[in-house]
C-alpha cells in the first residue's frame, strides 16, 4: 500500500495494539449496518473489507447479513494470523494487497484505514474500481483540543493523515467518488470505554451536537457511502 506499510508486516503495529482495535468491530459493524439499512436497494450479497485487520468486523457483519458472502485483504501477517478464527464458508481472509485480485464486489469496506496509507489519493482511486459501492471509515483527528494541545496521532496509532469533516468529504470527492450520504460515528460513545479521561469527555460530547463536538473535542469518525 505504502512505503510506510511495513509498521503493518514486521510486528511493530501489533506490538501497540494486541487486540488490533477488536473490541471496537461490534461498534463498527452496527455503524455500517446502519448506513446501509438507510439504502435497503443496494445490494450486498458480496462484500470485501480492504484492509480488514484482525477480521473483527467481518465476524459481526456475517451475523448480520446472513446471505452475504465476504471476503476480507491484510498485507499484515500478524493481522492475517488472528482473522483466521473467523473464516467460514462464507468469509475468507486473503494475506496480501487487494488490488493484486481482480475480483469485484457489490460493497467494498474501508475502515480506518486511508489515514495510514502513504499516497491515500492514489489508494482511493484504486477502491473505487474494488466495488459498486465503497463504504469509508475515516477518524476525524484534526479538532480544537488536539490543535490547542499539540497533539498528532502520527506518534501513536500511525495516522499519516489528519482529517476533518470537510477535508475528509472533499481527498474522497479528489478521488473520484462521489458521496451518497454520510453520518458522525463516536467511538468514544459507542466502543468500550477505556479510561477516565474519557469517561469524564463523553459527559461533554453527549451536551453538544455531534457535529460541534467533532469540531472541539474530538472522538469522532466520519462514515461516508460512496459510488
Amino acid at each position: 500500500m505504502s512505503a510506510g506499510a511495513t509498521i503493518y508486516e514486521n510486528g511493530t503495529y501489533l506490538a501497540h495494539v494486541p487486540e488490533w482495535h477488536r473490541e471496537d468491530a461490534p461498534f463498527k459493524a452496527g455503524c455500517i449496518a446502519g448506513m446501509l439499512s438507510r439504502h435497503p436497494l443496494i445490494a450486498k450479497a458480496s462484500v470485501c473489507e480492504i484492509g480488514c485487520g484482525a477480521g473483527g468486523i467481518l465476524s459481526q457483519l456475517q451475523t448480520l447479513w446472513p446471505r452475504a458472502s465476504f471476503v476480507g485483504y491484510d498485507i499484515s501477517p500478524q493481522a492475517h494470523g488472528l482473522s483466521a478464527e473467523f473464516a467460514s464458508e462464507r468469509c475468507r481472509f486473503v494475506l496480501g494487497d487487494a488490488f493484486e485480485d481482480r475480483t469485484s464486489y457489490d460493497v467494498a469496506l474501508v475502515i480506518d484505514v486511508i489515514e495510514h496509507v502513504e499516497d491515500c489519493f492514489a489508494f482511493l482511486r484504486q477502491c473505487r474500481e474494488k466495488a459498486e459501492i465503497k463504504l469509508y471509515h475515516i477518524p476525524l483527528d484534526v479538532h480544537c483540543s488536539a490543535i490547542l494541545r499539540g497533539r498528532n496521532a502520527w506518534d501513536s496509532v500511525g495516522h499519516l493523515h489528519l482529517f476533518s469533516i470537510e477535508s475528509a468529504l472533499k481527498t474522497l470527492a479528489h478521488a473520484g467518488h462521489r458521496i451518497v450520504d454520510y453520518a458522525l460515528t463516536s467511538g468514544a460513545l459507542g466502543s468500550p470505554i477505556r479510561c477516565a479521561r474519557t469517561r469524564v469527555a463523553n459527559l461533554v460530547r453527549r451536551a453538544l451536537p455531534d457535529r460541534l463536538a467533532a469540531r472541539t473535542i474530538g472522538g469522532y469518525s466520519l462514515l461516508a457511502l460512496t459510488q
